[in-house]
């Protein structure tokens, strides 16, 4: 299977440049005692859904990476027991014992592979997503959301500002969220299509991440 061409602006390995770029600048304003902070309106601290976020751009890249085109599951890798009791399954773990600067590095690794597969996948590759598997685009759609609405997470959680340019919300949009309610305000659009706003935080929200032949209607 290959992927259709795009018949609309959808997010590009660039897009997630951009936003791991800056969730990097918002994390190094955490304080190195503010990981164990619950995050805003999740059950995970702010170590955990670092972790997470960054466990999602590993396996995102790996799902994609794979010369041969595998769409019936992800990588069969083991996840280890969660670093502490109620933490969410991961196999990427920032090394407890470090700051916010190690929780900072291993967004910068994580987060660059998995900029640089979405940038040099073969046109048409896909890989697997239980939410449709996807191609570049799609897997780089899926890391913002993931990156950008965790980094929001933990970032209300200390009150630091954080927004993604409109444009890469609204690219986010046309690819992974069908139908989504436009304003003209592409972040607060993001917000409401990811149950982030008050209006929407207890509601169920998923995304569509399969090829189709054309996005944003």
């Amino acid at each position: 299977m290959t992927a259709p061409a795009s018949t609309s602006a959808t997010s590009t390995s660039a897009d997630l440049r951009a936003v791991v770029d800056a969730i990097m600048a918002g994390f190094a304003q955490v304080p190195d005692d503010g990981w164990a902070r619950p995050a805003h309106g999740l059950e995970w601290d702010c170590r955990d859904t670092a972790s997470h976020l960054m466990d999602d751009f590993a396996f995102y890249a790996m799902n994609l990476a794979s010369r041969e085109v595998h769409t019936d599951d992800y990588v069969p890798f083991l996840d280890p027991p969660p670093w502490q009791p109620g933490s969410p399954s991961s196999a990427l773990w920032p090394d407890p014992a470090g700051g916010t600067a190690t929780i900072v590095h291993c967004v910068d690794a994580a987060g660059g592979l998995l900029v640089a597969v979405t940038a040099t996948a073969p046109p048409g590759h896909i890989g697997y997503h239980g939410r449709g598997n996807a191609d570049a685009s799609g897997f780089a759609a899926m890391g913002i959301v993931e990156g950008a609405a965790h980094a929001w997470d933990v970032l209300t959680a200390h009150e630091i500002p954080f927004r993604v340019e409109d444009g890469v919300c609204e690219r986010v949009l046309n690819r992974l969220f069908p139908g989504a309610v436009r304003t003209g305000d592409g972040w607060q659009d993001f917000l409401t299509a990811t149950g982030r706003t008050e209006a929407t935080r207890n509601e169920k929200w998923t995304w569509d991440s399969s090829v189709r032949d054309s996005y944003g209607d």
